[in-house]
Order: C-alpha cells, then sequence, then structure tokens
C-alpha cells in the first residue's frame, strides 16, 4: 500500500499519540518521582496540547475546502475566463457540467467538449479535490467556445 495513502488516512491519530508520548517524555525527564496525580497531569497537559494541534490542523484543512476555483478555457493556446468558480468543497464533475450549462448559448442542446471524454479531464478534477491548484483549465477548440457565452 502507497505510504503517502497510509499517512492521509491516519495522520491525526499519529499526530495526537507521537504528541501525547512526546509530552509524557519530557515530564518523565523533568520529574524524576513519579506520583498517580504527576502522571495524570502529564497525560492531561499533553493530550490537551495534542488537541490543540489537531484542531490547527483541521482548520487548515477546512480552509482549504473553502478556496474557490476559478474554471477556464483554453482555446488553442489562449485563456478565456468563464468568470464562474466552485468551491473545492463542492468542486465535483457535476457542478463543474451544471455550472457550464449556465454559460452555454443553445439551452435546447447540450453543450460538447472533447476534452470531458478524456482521463486528463477525471484526472485533473481529482487533483483538484486533493487540494492541487486553483484553476481547473479545459482545453477547448475555437468551435466548442462557441457554445458558451463569455
Amino acid at each position: 500500500m502507497n505510504l503517502n495513502k497510509i499517512w492521509k488516512k491516519w495522520n491525526v491519530l499519529v499526530v495526537f499519540v507521537v504528541m501525547t508520548v512526546v509530552g509524557m517524555v519530557v515530564y518523565g525527564c523533568s520529574e524524576p518521582s513519579w506520583s498517580a496525580w504527576g502522571v495524570w497531569g502529564a497525560l492531561d497537559t499533553s493530550s490537551a496540547v495534542a488537541l490543540g494541534v489537531m484542531a490547527f490542523m483541521a482548520y487548515l484543512d477546512y480552509a482549504k475546502n473553502e478556496d474557490e476555483i476559478s474554471i477556464i478555457f483554453d482555446a488553442n493556446g489562449k485563456r478565456v475566463d468563464t468568470q464562474l468558480s466552485i468551491l473545492r468543497k463542492h468542486f465535483t464533475r457535476s457542478e463543474v457540467l451544471g455550472i457550464l450549462g449556465m454559460k452555454q448559448k443553445d439551452p435546447k442542446r447540450r453543450f460538447d467538449l472533447q476534452c470531458m471524454k478524456k482521463k486528463s479531464f477525471l484526472a485533473e478534477l481529482h487533483s483538484i479535490q486533493r487540494g492541487k491548484g486553483k484553476e481547473f483549465i479545459l482545453e477547448v477548440s475555437t468551435d466548442e467556445l462557441e457554445q458558451f457565452h463569455i
């Protein structure tokens, strides 16, 4: 199994356990006489610090999910901004298709983009969902670009 996937799945638990153990070790080094109350106090303090770090990590994850992802057309090397964006936490294939449908010229016909039929479309979509990048670029031809109000 991929080490990166394991880390992403268990990083919060690992941080909590490591910080709690480090706190206990620091207490043990500074306090040679271990009393029951001393152990509980050290465990309480180190757990509180570890929980604070975990809360900060959760906040960073939350903040990243609130990023706005811009949808941009690349028509033969010319970047055309659609002036549309989606929050990262809502960035799915259906949302992208729905929001592009808002910009199409002919509402009776569905737009057709060849780039959406390629594997690279889903790879880029997954990349955005994982927190990489703030722009979703769709490579289109000038004919495909004509389907939209830009």
